[in-house]
């Protein structure tokens, strides 16, 4: 079995999660990545959660890649990057708007010693329309994207998501449009540049949302319920909380036989909801979490557990799906990390070996790629151009 993109070179400029990220996807399939970072590291290897100093979200964001340390600040710093991209197929940074050109380093830039390059730009608004020169994180995202507006109750201000949602699906939007930029190039011979928006995909993420705007009042924040749909909540159980989901008229059936209550048309039981609400909160109470899921299921009620993030980490489905994996860092010891989400028969997902130290491959790629010798190599470290892991 053959990894769907071995052969395909990627060179990352990223930091923090959207282009780390997209490049760590891409590598699950099978490219090899390379990443660039500064003489010091990127940022986020400093942030919380760190294992031996270094940021836990660095190393899941950053599994499977090459490292190389650069100076592409200095005028011979740039020169090594230049040969590096005249050896990639896609090259991924996820700066604010302009940097990028400000450095010499645009799609244009880059595509007139590379015409085959493909270049994606992953940035909080894009790199066109009124929006393009804000500064955002992901939190902004949320909020400038409606997210935030739709999240919680309407009793308490808007709320963010706990995860980056943004973020993540930016990273996951830039994977599929540079893979289809792939398919693109081998049908054409062209490369392209890619311009993404965490400000787009956020919106799209709330897609269900727009189909609400003319109804009265638009989008509202239903909290755990659904804003046409009834029952969906969340509910204590004896020992935990339950959330359950009705979308059809057989689970509607399968919840008014659950708790012995009269029958209803799913386009009425909105106006049920409290009833539907109390009455099995009353049930759920009375019953175990695990039991609870079982009679639900038995009536054809979709139902499941919440769980923490410690009990996703220890549950054997999340092992048995290898969502979780177990790689040995050289001076870290073992460590449990995200293994990859894609699951195909003839090209299963691609994971190799823990995040790069510092400078890591600095010498190996330099050597491999552009064909430095050890002279040229020690006098580039020594200069302070490239740092370089001993």
């Amino acid at each position: 079995m053959t990894a769907p993109l071995k052969g395909i070179r990627v060179l990352e400029l990223g930091a923090y999660t959207t282009g780390p990220l997209s490049a760590r996807y891409l590598s699950n399939l099978g490219a090899e990545v390379v990443k660039v970072e500064p003489l010091k590291g990127e940022s986020i290897r400093g942030f919380a959660y760190k294992i031996d100093g270094v940021s836990y979200i660095f190393h899941v964001h950053n599994l499977n890649k090459r490292g190389v340390a650069i100076d592409t600040m200095s005028d011979r710093g740039k020169d090594v990057l230049l040969e590096l991209v005249r050896t990639s197929d896609v090259l991924i940074e996820n700066f604010a708007f302009g940097r990028m050109k400000s450095w010499g380093l645009s799609y244009d830039d880059l595509s007139a010693i590379n015409p085959g390059l493909i270049y994606c730009s992953l940035s909080g608004f894009g790199h066109d329309g009124p929006y393009r020169d804000m500064r955002a994180f992901d939190t902004v995202i949320q909020g400038m994207a409606g997210v935030m507006s739709l999240t919680g109750t309407k009793d308490y201000p808007p709320t963010k998501i706990g995860v980056s949602s943004a973020d993540n699906v930016g990273a996951a939007t830039g994977t599929m449009a540079i893979t289809a930029a792939l398919h693109h190039k081998r049908r054409t011979g062209r490369g392209q540049h890619i311009n993404i928006s965490m400000h787009d995909v956020q919106g799209w993420m709330s897609s269900e949302a727009w189909a609400y705007l003319d109804a009265p009042g638009g989008p509202q924040r239903d909290g755990n319920h659904h804003r046409s749909l009834a029952p969906q909540n969340l509910y204590e159980t004896a020992d935990g909380m339950i959330v359950i989901e009705v979308e059809t008229q057989t689970h509607l059936d399968g919840v008014t036989a659950l708790l012995g209550l009269p029958a209803c048309a799913l386009e009425a039981a909105k106006s049920r909801e409290a009833e539907f609400d109390n009455a099995f909160s009353a049930w759920a109470q009375g019953i175990a979490t695990e039991d609870a899921i079982t009679d639900c299921d038995r009536h054809g009620v979709p139902a499941g557990k919440i769980q923490s993030m410690a009990e996703i980490a220890e549950a054997s489905h999340t092992w048995s799906r290898e969502m979780l994996v177990e790689l040995e860092h050289p001076t870290s010891g073992p460590l449990k990390l995200l293994g990859s989400p894609f699951k195909s028969s003839q090209s299963p997902g691609v994971v190799a070996r823990t995040a790069p130290d510092i400078g890591q491959h600095t010498r190996e790629v330099l050597a491999e790629l552009l064909g430095y010798d050890e002279a040229t190599l020690d006098g580039l470290a020594k200069d302070g151009v490239i740092g370089i892991q001993e």
